[in-house]
């Protein structure tokens, strides 16, 4: 008679049913990934248990050898199975219990043939007998043994007051010319410094595993990935990438009309700019030159005929050279506005601070400056704005002002420069002064949106002025800007 099929729960047979209906891939993928959750947690104990071993061998080891090189020493002519005499005792003391190895060997045991302690650092354990098996037999064998102890076996009593768990090392000691195992050493090693290497080392294990696993899945995943979905992907990366595209366009037109706009308007403040330096050309150098030229005419003709006394050539040289003097002068004066300092190796603060210094040696007075030296780089453009913008305003003041409590200010604010200019003058209204066709602060303001900074000015009469500025730090920041 056939046996009935034992019945599925119905939650079991929902699985199954809800499993068939999902995609090739999509079975393929939920597999794939439990087979390598499963394999990842195989590996992973396994290397964990490995690392374990080998740290606690490689430890035993480097003690092993350390302590044994320190007991040749100390035990002397001891010929091993007897019993030990109070001076090496002492030395023994002076070494596992009073001296700087009791930081790491917590315990030490000298055992001979019999299963008789015969030295320990608690010397209550000093005389008893044990049983000899396990690591002790192995090592009474000739072989140096350790392991992870968890304190469990009889002789541990006294260490499993103090501590859960140590490294457990035997080490054989030979005497005689036939290298006879006679007496064993038994220490104990602390497992803290060693338990977290061991446990950052499992956790970088499997660490590597896991990404190892996660990149294999992901692999595997781009392998059965259906067309249609690489489709998908590659319209939405369009669709975004054109969304961009078309936001920096408008950008970029944006800023073009900003240049535009700017470009038009320095064009229009230089071309006044040099109407007002001809004029003071004009009415200045040129006026007194063409006096010094027409002196000079009137001395060569009168020299020529003798008209002219002795007094009124001197007189008329000292004319021509008072003349000259104050055109030299005036020309130096407008040249001075007009020159730029070789500022192309200076910091973005070292131009800062070197526009105050020409500005004070200029007109003597003393500005209160305080500059952040973070200010480093930036573009030769933008240290010329700023320069500029420092001697616009700081003459400003003066004239106006009378330097009345002048004061700069500049700081670093992410990847701008702020510059604050202010003194306590009498103060005015700014926009009058822009309606007034003033070319100063005009021209301090072209300056500052052509390189893609803002310009803001606080002022009222009665009240001082400040000017406030953001100025870019590169490229990039002027570009977006």
């Amino acid at each position: 008679m056939a046996q009935q099929a034992f019945p599925l729960p119905p939650w079991v047979t929902v699985l199954k049913e809800s499993f068939r209906r999902l995609s090739l891939s999509v079975q393929f993928l939920m597999v794939s990934f439990m087979v390598l959750v499963s394999g990842m947690a195989i590996l992973g104990s396994w290397l964990g248990r490995q690392i374990e071993t080998n740290s606690v061998n490689r430890a035993a080891a480097i003690a092993a050898v350390y302590v044994e090189s320190i007991l040749a020493a100390q035990l002397g002519q001891y010929a091993g199975g007897s019993a030990i005499d109070g001076r090496t005792r002492a030395s023994l003391d002076g070494v596992f219990v009073e001296g700087p190895l009791r930081r790491k060997v917590v315990r030490f045991k000298l055992w001979d043939s019999k299963g008789t302690i015969l030295y320990s650092s608690d010397h209550a354990q000093v005389g008893r007998r044990f049983t000899i098996e396990g690591l002790l037999a192995g090592a009474f064998a000739g072989a140096v043994q350790a392991r992870i102890s968890d304190l469990d076996e009889a002789d541990n009593a006294s260490e499993r007051e103090r501590w859960t768990e140590l490294i457990e090392v035997y080490v054989p000691l030979r005497t005689g010319a036939n290298g006879k195992v006679t007496t064993v050493a038994e220490f104990y090693h602390s497992m803290e410094s060693l338990r977290r290497d061991i446990r950052a080392a499992k956790q970088r294990s499997w660490a590597l595993v896991a990404v190892t696993t996660a990149a294999m899945y992901l692999l595997l995943i781009s392998i059965v990935r259906r067309a249609n979905t690489t489709i998908v992907d590659q319209q939405r990366d369009l669709r975004r990438q054109l969304q961009q595209l078309r936001t920096t366009l408008g950008e970029n037109v944006r800023m073009r009309e900003r240049l535009r706009e700017a470009g038009a308007r320095t064009t229009a403040l230089n071309e006044q700019f040099l109407h007002r330096v001809a004029a003071d050309l004009h009415d200045g150098p040129a006026q007194e030159i063409a006096l010094a030229l027409m002196r000079l005419e009137t001395l060569g003709e009168g020299r020529i005929g003798g008209a002219i006394p002795e007094g009124n050539t001197w007189r008329d040289f000292e004319t021509i050279h008072r003349a000259l003097d104050a055109s030299l002068a005036e020309l130096r004066v407008i040249a001075s506005g007009l020159g730029m300092p070789g500022i192309a190796d200076l910091s973005f603060a070292d131009t800062v601070i070197r526009a105050v210094r020409d500005f004070e040696d200029q007109f003597g007075t003393t500005v209160n400056a305080d500059v952040d030296d973070t200010l480093d780089d930036a573009p030769l453009a933008i240290r010329i704005t700023v320069y500029r913008l420092l001697k616009e305003s700081l003459t400003n003041g003066w004239l106006h002002a009378r330097g009345a409590a002048q004061r700069v200010r500049a700081r670093r604010a992410g990847g701008q420069a702020l510059i604050e200019v202010a003194d306590q003058g009498p103060g005015f209204v700014p926009q009058a002064a822009f309606n007034s066709g003033r070319l100063g602060l005009e021209f301090m303001r072209e300056r500052v949106l052509l390189v893609g900074g803002t310009f803001e000015i606080a002022s009222e009469p009665g009240s001082g002025t400040r000017v406030l500025v953001r100025l870019p730090l590169s490229l990039e920041e002027t570009a977006h800007g």
